[in-house]
């Protein structure tokens, strides 16, 4: 999917950023153009966001509404973006997912993308404009956590602009957007059904997000009902902002054109940066070649968990070199975290290698009966005495690889029963299984690789024990 999610930023940026965030967010951007200074103005927002003029020339909606990239591409020229010579918007599938790709050689540092700060749209800008919306904040504050502020300011920002139809500045930017979604926010119940554990939680909790955006519009004076009540528009706007926003700050910014960025948790050849005045700078990382797309990454979190990009984003990352052991039975504690109990840390990867941390934490509970053993070994792993840790390791290594291998193998069991369970359903009502089915097999065959590492040594330990 072409999204832009997340950006790995220095500190100096982060200050850049923050200052830029304290000047931007007194503005709001009512007009465009090469040098076009930013128009301070509130919209009148007395009567509903739905007005006769606004229900003309909508976005089109329908799943199979083309998306306007020359329209794009010609209104992000006139704003004031900058291509690098060769880059252009394309596509690999008939214009479903587009991302940006270069026809020339692109040497490293080079930048091939700008964009004005005044084109983005941000939560804070969004706070300003329309107020502080005190009865959504304290209905998302007792639902979630003022942490998904930002995600509704920005939610109905978009919102909004949507309805203004042609009139907003950002129609082309609209009319360019995908209208279908495979996230975890699109799917039904359903879905989640033929999900392993960890990708069903992840695609619940984006529903949860969305169904937390809906109810907070409700106390949203100024939003019609008849907007409040279309669930297909609002999904939609949630898509949008979930799934091609950056998170800085605390804050939600979108930066169209950038947002076109492909991830790749491996090989990416930009990243996203900022000059002195917030404007978007995007890098090639290395020498790209010809034919090449740009790609970036979404942050660290997605790297190590394809079942989280899937989650959020509605893609499979088959660039991801590893994922998550799934082990989402063992309780957390601080001594456990310490020593690598973490989506981030706890890995399988496509090689059939098992991260240390995956060993270390299941030495950790088996040692549960024997508290001075299990103190000893956590100081070991704690205070990097590697000694102490790899006796420890020699010693139980038969009851690790015992306690491993029985979670693999129950974990391809499951698979297969969710394999099982995803062939009964229809799949007109149902129409992303095929995409959950593709990520429960792109999980299965790393753990196939797992598996066919540990089954030998388990074996071995298993005949010695006779």
């Amino acid at each position: 999917m072409a999204l832009l999610a997340a950006a790995r930023l220095s500190e100096p940026t982060m200050l850049i950023l923050a200052a830029f965030i304290a000047i931007a967010g007194t503005v709001d951007v009512t007009a465009f153009g090469p040098g076009a200074p930013l128009v301070q103005s509130r919209r009148n927002l007395q009567r509903g966001v739905t007005s006769p003029t606004a229900l003309r020339n909508k976005v089109d909606l329908s799943e199979d509404a083309p998306r306007d990239t020359d329209g794009l591409q010609e209104w992000a020229f006139n704003c004031g973006v900058q291509n690098a010579e060769g880059v252009q918007l394309t596509s690999h599938d008939g214009w479903y997912d587009i991302y940006p790709m270069t026809s020339s050689d692109v040497p490293a540092g080079t930048c091939v993308m700008y964009v004005p700060s005044n084109m983005f749209l941000t939560s804070y800008g969004a706070k300003e404009e329309f107020g502080q919306c005190e009865a959504a904040e304290k209905l998302i504050g007792n639902l979630a956590g003022a942490d998904q502020f930002p995600l509704f300011y920005l939610f109905l920002k978009v919102l909004v602009e949507y309805e203004q139809g042609q009139d907003s500045p950002w129609y082309p930017w609209l009319n360019a957007l995908p209208r279908y979604f495979n996230n975890g926010a699109s799917m039904t119940p359903s879905c989640y059904d033929c999900l392993p554990p960890l990708a069903a939680k992840l695609c619940m909790e984006e529903r949860v997000k969305l169904i937390n955006c809906r109810q907070a519009l409700k106390t949203v004076e100024f939003v019609s009902d008849e907007v409040k009540n279309d669930e297909d528009l609002l999904k939609w706007v949630y898509n949008v902002v979930e799934t091609r926003s950056l998170e800085v700050g605390g804050e939600r910014i979108i930066i169209p054109m950038a947002d076109m960025l492909n991830h790749a948790s491996s090989g990416h050849e930009v990243e996203i940066s900022y000059d002195e005045e917030g404007s978007c700078l995007v890098y090639a990382t290395n020498d790209v070649p010809a034919g090449s797309p740009l790609r970036t990454s979404y942050g660290d979190y997605y790297l190590t968990n394809p079942s989280a990009t899937f989650a959020k984003y509605g893609f499979i990352d088959e660039t991801c070199p590893s994922t998550f052991c799934k082990m989402m039975d063992i309780i957390p504690s601080t001594e456990l975290r310490d020593i690598g109990l973490s989506f981030s840390r706890m890995l399988f990867y496509k090689t059939g290698e098992v991260s240390e941390e995956v060993y270390d934490v299941l030495l950790h509970q088996i040692l549960s009966d024997n508290r001075p053993a299990q103190e000893e070994f956590y100081r070991a792993c704690v205070n990097g005495d590697a000694a102490t840790k790899s006796a420890y390791h020699q010693q139980y290594m038969g009851q690790i690889v015992g306690k491993l291998k029985d979670h693999v193998d129950k974990f391809l069991t499951n698979l297969d029963d969710l394999e099982k369970k995803a062939a009964t359903k229809d799949l007109e009502t149902h129409p992303r299984l095929p995409l959950i089915v593709g990520h429960n097999n792109f999980v299965r065959e790393t753990f196939m690789n797992v598996k066919q590492q540990i089954d030998p040594i388990a074996a071995q330990y298993s005949y010695s024990s006779y």
